[in-house]
């Protein structure tokens, strides 16, 4: 074989330049690999090359070792060493081998590490514990929540037996023995070594042939979800006990509350009231907060054939809407976490044979509205999360101190649900458009706090006259609280004008009234009242000319009389 030969069977491209950059030797396999022609010899490599690093050697005649260059797709490593003469650089050798299979071989080389990296991270970060084993139930791989459950790391639980580290008390009982047996997934609770209970969930891996090559095994700590189970149980059963104590409280207040009235307004309702307690109608009964509907609600039952039986008050603007459906309608065993094993009534079913009071009937919510109409045509209701219907006989009564109409327009309130509601209206006046019941109020408040707390008191003319000029924006209630403190509070004998409040002395447009106690001199008199006018009005703005202006006198004259009765000197 000729050296020319051989130089063109080189395994290796080699490519060669004479010092001014012609090509003056390619071979075979350099052609092949450039994508250059044969015919090359005499050419400018930059022209063939435009990019070629060779220039760059044969200008800093150093050479250039193990560069990757891409050539059409391929990947090629190529070296370029300077030929020396007389220490006078000659040329340039370029050898070229292409590693474009071996490239792709590191790069898929190393994202298989950084993939089994990202998944090693994955697998301790998660919270819940994983635990696999082989197809006999040896002990491959635990990651991080494992050592938590256990104590120990996990190299000391791998190559181990589940049935060695049950008996060592690691966790009780095993599920991996049970999927071997079963060949499916199997679902538990266990132990831990800590004391923890942990729910597991453990799934056969399955190879071609069937069989069972690996077992995974998922655990999550549910330690606090039963304490809180266990309290939200303990707090269900308090909750049973106030709602007996409630009811209790509630068949007390009915023996001896009364409705006192004078009016012929109220002694209107009051008859209507009367007159359908006897039947079963629905009654809405409408008024602004605090008028008595649930006096009047509570007097229909009493008067009713169903007095016997309980009468339960459910206030719809009070109980969150998450669990209005299940206190109104009950739920069955298991409807919810959380939820009693043998489920639990609905204050419906426990108002059954009895009457229900519907509070506050335009805060239920929409979604709820549907059930309730259900409920009133069909006499009948089904538990969250129940399939069978249940039978009650309740009477409904309803309360509203809401615009129902408003409402319906604005598609807050279903109109079928409020002709349901609306067969009996009562619509009860505030206090203010009913006047002649306040002294009776009064005098019914006064008797009964006095028994109560076994002391003698009594309500002077004048004060009885502003209590009745004004207006009660609380109505019946806002009146009752009242009596009540100034019954406890109030150290004399007779409740004065002077013991109200100052919004009922002042109620009238602002007007201020001064009431006298008791005989005294005019001029003491006087200067009292000139020294608490000033001592307030310099509370109020602690600036003498805005003084003035208040009390309508010159600035000079209020300092002259704070000087005189020691006003500055006091407040400095």
């Amino acid at each position: 074989m000729r050296l020319v030969d051989g130089f063109q069977e080189i395994y290796q491209g080699v490519l060669m330049i004479d010092k001014l950059g012609y090509i003056v030797a390619c071979n075979k396999t350099a052609c092949e690999l450039l994508g250059i022609s044969g015919e090359v010899i005499g050419t400018r490599v930059r022209e063939v090359l435009p990019h070629s690093t060779m220039y760059d050697v044969l200008e800093i005649g150093e050479p250039i070792l193990n560069n990757k260059v891409d050539i059409g797709g391929r990947i090629l490593l190529a070296n370029y060493k300077p030929v020396f003469e007389d220490n006078e650089i000659t040329g340039v050798v370029s050898s070229y081998q292409d590693i474009t299979d071996l490239d792709g071989m590191a790069q898929e080389h190393e994202a298989t590490k950084e993939l089994n990296r990202e998944l090693e991270a994955i697998f301790d970060s998660s919270y819940d514990e994983i635990f696999v084993t082989d197809g006999e139930g040896y002990t491959l791989r635990v990651n991080k929540a494992g050592e938590r459950f256990y104590g120990i790391s996990a190299e000391e639980i791998v190559g181990k037996h589940v049935s060695v580290l049950e008996k060592q008390g690691f966790f009780s009982p095993s599920v991996t023995p049970q999927v071997i047996k079963d060949r499916k997934r199997v679902t538990s609770v266990q132990t831990t070594k800590r004391g923890q209970k942990v729910i597991v969930t453990a799934n056969p891996v399955f190879d071609e042939n069937g069989n069972i090559i690996r077992i995974v095994t998922n655990s999550r700590d549910i330690t606090e979800l039963s304490d809180l189970r266990k309290r939200l149980e303990e707090t269900e059963k308090l909750m049973d006990n106030y709602r007996s104590e409630i009811a209790k409280l509630s068949k007390e207040r009915i023996k001896t509350a009364d409705i006192v009235s004078k009016s012929s307004t109220m002694q209107h309702i009051l008859n209507l009231a009367q007159k359908v307690a006897g039947v079963d109608s629905t009654v809405l009964i409408e008024g602004e907060s605090g008028v008595g509907k649930g006096v009047i609600a509570l007097k229909i039952h009493q008067l009713s054939k169903r007095h016997e039986r309980p009468l339960v008050t459910i206030n719809c603007g009070a109980i969150p809407e998450n669990l209005m459906e299940s206190e109104l309608f009950g739920y069955e065993g298991g409807a919810f976490t959380g939820a009693k094993k043998e489920g639990k009534k609905g204050l419906f079913e426990m108002a059954n044979c009895g009457t229900v009071f519907l509070d506050e009937i335009g805060e239920l919510p929409l979604s709820l509205q549907v059930k309730l109409l259900h409920v009133i045509q069909e006499k009948r209701l089904m538990r969250v999360g129940g399939n069978d219907y249940i039978e009650v006989n309740a009477r409904i009564i309803a309360a509203t101190n809401r615009n129902i109409p408003r409402l319906i327009k604005e598609r807050k309130f279903r109109e079928d649900l409020f002709y349901r509601l609306n067969v009996v209206p009562l619509i009860v006046p505030p206090l203010r458009h009913r006047k002649e019941d306040i002294p009776a109020l009064i005098d019914h408040f006064m008797e009964a706090l006095l028994g109560k707390y076994e002391i003698h008191k009594k309500i002077a003319p004048e004060t009885m006259q502003l209590l009745y000029d004004y207006n009660w924006p609380g109505n019946v209630r806002e009146l009752e609280n009242l009596i009540e403190r100034l019954v406890v509070t109030i150290d004399t004998t007779e409740i004065l004008p002077i013991h109200l409040p100052d919004y009922i002395l002042h109620s009238e447009g602002g007007l201020e009234k001064i009431f006298v106690l008791d005989l005294c001199t005019l001029k003491n008199a006087t200067e009292e009242l000139e020294r608490q006018l000033l001592n307030k009005a310099l509370a109020k703005y602690h600036n003498t000319y805005k003084m003035a202006d208040a009390l309508e006198i010159n600035q000079s004259t209020v300092v002259r009389k704070m000087q005189r009765y020691g006003i500055l000197k006091d407040k400095n």
